[in-house]
């Protein structure tokens, strides 16, 4: 059985079906739940790039120092653990308020609300695949390091 997802307009409509009989900042309430959710987890995912950036601060020199691969890898896992931690700092953790949203009438002010949290949704998608970029390179530097005893031997 295949995972399917509600479109957008499904979504919306299923939630100002779903919540019809209850007061509007209900929807709101489980919208600001989902952004708090999202929110979370950046903040997971920021820690996560710090704990590559300060790692490599420490090894990186000595891992780079093995050969120009290696060098070349830890910079590159460096690179992509700082575009990580920017989109998702600019593109998930960047504020705009739910009450703020546009909209005529409440369902284009869903509409407007469902879009902008899929837009963060986006970012943080984002923002894990450079992570796990960042994190490959990482990988292959040690790699490369470990395969090159030699190499680190004459550094000590």
């Amino acid at each position: 059985m295949r995972w399917q997802q509600l479109s957008r307009d499904q979504e919306h409509d299923r939630i100002l079906r779903e919540y019809a009989a209850l007061p509007f900042d209900s929807v709101m309430a489980m919208l600001e739940r989902q952004f708090a959710l999202l929110h979370n987890r950046s903040q997971i995912l920021l820690t996560l790039c710090g704990i590559v950036i300060t790692t490599t601060g420490f090894s990186g020199r000595f891992i780079a120092s093995t050969n120009r691969w290696a060098e070349y890898t830890v910079i590159l896992s460096i690179v992509f653990a700082l575009l990580s931690a920017s989109i998702v700092v600019w593109r998930v953790l960047h504020l705009h308020w739910l009450t703020a949203q546009l909209g005529e009438d409440r369902s284009a002010w869903l509409k407007r609300s469902l879009a902008y949290r899929d837009q963060k949704t986006r970012g943080y998608r984002v923002g894990i695949w450079l992570l796990l970029v960042s994190l490959f390179f990482y990988v292959v530097a040690i790699t490369i390091m470990l395969l090159n005893p030699t190499s680190a031997a004459a550094i000590r």
